[in-house]
């Protein structure tokens, strides 16, 4: 279901119909958000679930060769690959940040390692040197290591995570340097990234919240019930 689809929902069952009522689809967009981010954290950190893919969004990012010292990592060779960008902030989980995939854009390309900081930095050290880790630092740049110098070569990556804000996606494209690149969210076209039964769940408690706020009164008769009372007012 798209955004768009959402706050008319929402709007629906507050009579809130036209967009310059005091209702701010920004703030329904806010609630529907953190609520989202709630619900998502609890079941991640839950360790029987695996990370439905509904729930993920992938980007593409351009990357560069940098300073090992922008990291603060001692790293032999004194280089190292970095996404130009900043990544959108992921949901934080108990052992890590909820990305679940970084790998290069290329087709059927292998996912690299992607790991702690220290982890990175011990890997230029272990018998698998050669392949690609990657981490995520607190400046929110995904910072790539490797002895192998191919690793220099890679000129955009694609980054699969749970995101926080959902629209932080919209900023940037499904492909590096396409013709015709495209948006990797819009709320008109985009399937908000949530499971169907949370999209409800979390769809009732907005409107409850904002309910209490407008002085709406809760509707708790369907659409059956409103026009089995019309019928009977017509005999």
């Amino acid at each position: 279901m798209t955004l768009d689809k959402i706050i008319y929902d929402v709007r629906e069952q507050l009579k809130q119909y036209t967009t310059d009522s005091e209702l701010d689809n920004r703030y329904i967009i806010h609630l529907y958000n953190i609520k989202r981010a709630k619900y998502l954290r609890q079941d991640l950190n839950n360790f029987q679930h695996t990370t439905d893919i509904s729930i993920t969004q992938t980007i593409c990012m351009e990357t560069e060769v940098v300073s090992a010292s922008e990291c603060k990592i001692p790293y032999e060779c004194g280089k190292i690959l970095r996404t130009k960008e900043k990544v959108p902030t992921p949901i934080e989980l108990h052992i890590k940040p909820a990305i679940t995939s970084v790998k290069p854009t290329t087709r059927l390309a292998i996912p690299f390692n992607f790991v702690t900081k220290e982890k990175a930095v011990y890997s230029q050290f272990s018998p698998f040197s050669n392949a690609v880790f990657a981490f995520l630092d607190n400046d929110m740049h995904i910072y790539m290591v490797s002895t192998s110098p191919e690793i220099n070569l890679i000129e955009c990556v694609s980054v699969t995570a749970v995101f926080e804000d959902p629209l932080q996606t919209a900023t940037f494209k499904t492909c590096c340097g396409c013709d015709d690149p495209i948006p990797c969210f819009d709320i008109a076209t985009t399937n908000y990234p949530l499971q169907p039964h949370y999209i409800d769940l979390i769809k009732t408690e907005v409107v409850k919240e904002l309910a209490i706020g407008l002085s709406v009164p809760e509707d708790r008769e369907n659409d059956s019930d409103d026009d089995q009372e019309q019928a009977s007012q017509r005999k």
